[in-house]
C-alpha cells in the first residue's frame, strides 16, 4: 500500500538521502587520494600545469591510448574506492553500534560519524594542494611577467637565408642523455646514436612548461612554454580551445614563409592533447598519425595502443624522405615515437625478433633503428642537402628504469645535430625554447642577435647569450601569469563580411 504524499520526506528517504551524501563524499575524497596516487606511482609527481591544459584541449585519445595505463587507472581510481568505500560504510555502522554499546549516546555517535566524510574530504583536498603546489600555482596570478622582459616575436625578426637545407626533426620520447651512462646501466643504451657523427649540447636541461610531449614541441618550435591558459582567459567561455597558438610564429610557420613544406609523422594519435590542432595552426600541410595510419590500410593489431611501432614509423619515414626528395622543394619533416612512453614501453614483434627485451629493449631497440634511418639518408645521399636533428621530447617520467635515471647526478635530455658542414658551438647548455633558433640557424639561417622568442641559439660565438642567472629567474617567474603570453592564444578576428 502507497503511503499518502503529506509534503515531507519519510524518514526512511531521508536516511537514504543521508547514506548517499555521506557515500558521495567518501567516494570523492577516495577518488582524489588514489587518483593521486596513481599518478605518482606511474608519472611521477603532477604537475598543475597539465591539468587546465588538458582540459581545454580534452584527452581525446588517451582511452585508447594504452591499455595497461587504461586497465591501471581502472584498478586504482575506479575499483579501489569503490572497495575502500564499501569497507567504510560498513565500518561506519560497526563503529557507531560498538559507541552506543560502550554507552555514547546514540545521536553524538552520529554526530561523529557524520563529520568523517567531510574530513576526509578536507584531508584529499590539502593532499592535492600539497601535490601540485597549488600555493605556488595561485602566487603565480600575481608575479612578475617573464615574457614582458624577455619574449621576443619571431615575426619581428628578419631572417637571412645563408645555405638553407632541408630538416629532418626527430622528436624521441623521453630520451635522456642519461640512458647512455654503462656505469649506471650496465651498457651505453643509445649505443648506435652516440656512434653517430654529429654534434651535441652536453646540457639540454628541461625548464617548467616543457615536461611532456606537446608542451615540448611547442617550446622547441615557438620558443614558448604550455602554461595556464583557461577559455575564459581567450573569450572563449564553454568551449575548447580551437586553435593552438593561433598569434604565434613558430618554426614550421618560418619555414612555410621560406618555401617549405611540412610534413608530421607521429605513431599517436594527432587528436590527443592537441597535437594535430597545433601542427595544423602552423602550416604542417601532412599530418599523419594513428588514425591515418589505419586508414592507409595498417592493421590496429599490429599497433600499440598509442599507435604505431617506432620500426614502422621509420619505415614509413625513409619512403616519405624519398618523396620528399624527389619533389625537388625544401622540406620539414618532423617524426614522432612513441614505444619508449612510461609506465612499461612497447616493445615491436620486430624488435622482439631482434632479441631485444624489457624496458631497455624498447630504448636500445628504438636507438638502432633511428641509427638505421640516419643511415639510409646517408646511403641515399640525403644528407648533402638535409639536416637531421634528434632529440628527446623530454626527461623521463616514472618508468622500469626510474630506479637506476636515479642514480645519475644530473639528467639532461638527448640531443645531436648531424649535418656535413655544422657551424660552431658557442655553449653547451640549452633550453627546449633555444632549440627554436638553434635549429635554423644550425639549418643554414642566419637569426640576427641570435634570438627568438624566449631562447638563444646555441650557434655561432658571436651571438647574445643567455643571462647566467636565467634557469633561476625561470623557475621564479616563468610560468606566472601573463597578458603577453595570453595574447598568442586569442582567437584571429574573423575577417569583415563586406555588406551587399
Amino acid at each position: 500500500m502507497l503511503t499518502p504524499f503529506t509534503g515531507k520526506m519519510p524518514p526512511s528517504w531521508r536516511a537514504a538521502l543521508a547514506l548517499f551524501a555521506r557515500a558521495g563524499v567518501y567516494l570523492g575524497a577516495l577518488f582524489l587520494l588514489f587518483l593521486s596516487y596513481w599518478i605518482n606511482r606511474y608519472f611521477g609527481k603532477p604537475d598543475i600545469e597539465q591539468i587546465p591544459y588538458h582540459l581545454n584541449f580534452g584527452v581525446d585519445g588517451l582511452t585508447t591510448a594504452d591499455p595497461v595505463l587504461v586497465h591501471r587507472f581502472l584498478r586504482w581510481c575506479v575499483l579501489a574506492p569503490l572497495a575502500v568505500l564499501a569497507l567504510l560504510v560498513v565500518g561506519e555502522r560497526r563503529l557507531i553500534a560498538r559507541a552506543v554499546a560502550l554507552g555514547a549516546p546514540r545521536r553524538l555517535a552520529g554526530l561523529l560519524a557524520g563529520w568523517m566524510p567531510p574530513a576526509l574530504l578536507a584531508g584529499a583536498l590539502v593532499h592535492w594542494a600539497l601535490q601540485v603546489s597549488a600555493l605556488q600555482y595561485l602566487e603565480s596570478g600575481f608575479g612578475p611577467d617573464y615574457f614582458v622582459s624577455y619574449y621576443l616575436a619571431p615575426e619581428k625578426v628578419t631572417l637571412v637565408e645563408t645555405h638553407p637545407k632541408n630538416l629532418v626533426l626527430i622528436y624521441v620520447e623521453s630520451l635522456e642523455q642519461s640512458y647512455t651512462e654503462g656505469d649506471v646501466f650496465g651498457r651505453d643504451l643509445l649505443a648506435p646514436l652516440t656512434r653517430l657523427e654529429a654534434s651535441h649540447f652536453e646540457s639540454y636541461e628541461q625548464v617548467p612548461g616543457t615536461g611532456w610531449t606537446i608542451a615540448a614541441m611547442v617550446a622547441t618550435q615557438c620558443g614558448v612554454p604550455l602554461k595556464r591558459v583557461s577559455v575564459y582567459d581567450i573569450n572563449a567561455q564553454g568551449e575548447k580551445v580551437r586553435s593552438f597558438l593561433p598569434n604565434a610564429t613558430c618554426l614550421s610557420d618560418i619555414l612555410a614563409a621560406h618555401g617549405y613544406r611540412n610534413v608530421f609523422m607521429g605513431g599517436a594519435s594527432t587528436t590527443f592533447a592537441g597535437k594535430g590542432k597545433f601542427l595544423r595552426t602552423h602550416h604542417y600541410q601532412e599530418v599523419y598519425g594513428k588514425e591515418e595510419w589505419l586508414g592507409q590500410g595498417v592493421a590496429a593489431s599490429d599497433m600499440n595502443g598509442w599507435g604505431l611501432y617506432d620500426d614502422d614509423l621509420f619505415g614509413k619515414a625513409k619512403l616519405k624522405l624519398r618523396q620528399l626528395q624527389a619533389s625537388k622543394q625544401r622540406f620539414n619533416l618532423t617524426l614522432l615515437t612513441v614505444d619508449s612512453h612510461e609506465p612499461e614501453g612497447h616493445l615491436s614483434r620486430g624488435c622482439a625478433r631482434r632479441g631485444y627485451t624489457g624496458f631497455d629493449g624498447v630504448i636500445s631497440c628504438t636507438a638502432q633503428d633511428l641509427a638505421g634511418f640516419v643511415r639510409f639518408a646517408e646511403d641515399s645521399g640525403s644528407l648533402a642537402n638535409t639536416n637531421i636533428v634528434i632529440i628527446g621530447d623530454h626527461l623521463a617520467r616514472v618508468n622500469p628504469l626510474s630506479d637506476a635515471l636515479a642514480m645519475v647526478p644530473r639528467r639532461t635530455i638527448f640531443n645531436r645535430f648531424i649535418s656535413d658542414l655544422p657551424p660552431p658551438k658557442n655553449r653547451e647548455q640549452l633550453v627546449h625554447f633555444d632549440l627554436l633558433p638553434t635549429i635554423l640557424e644550425f639549418n643554414g639561417f642566419t637569426v640576427p642577435g641570435g634570438r627568438l622568442g624566449l631562447g638563444y641559439s646555441g650557434f655561432y660565438p658571436h651571438r647574445a647569450r643567455p643571462p647566467a642567472d636565467r634557469f633561476e629567474e625561470m623557475q621564479a617567474s616563468l610560468m606566472n601569469r601573463s597578458e603577453t603570453y595570453l595574447a598568442l592564444w586569442r582567437p584571429r578576428p574573423a575577417p569583415a563580411t563586406p555588406h551587399s
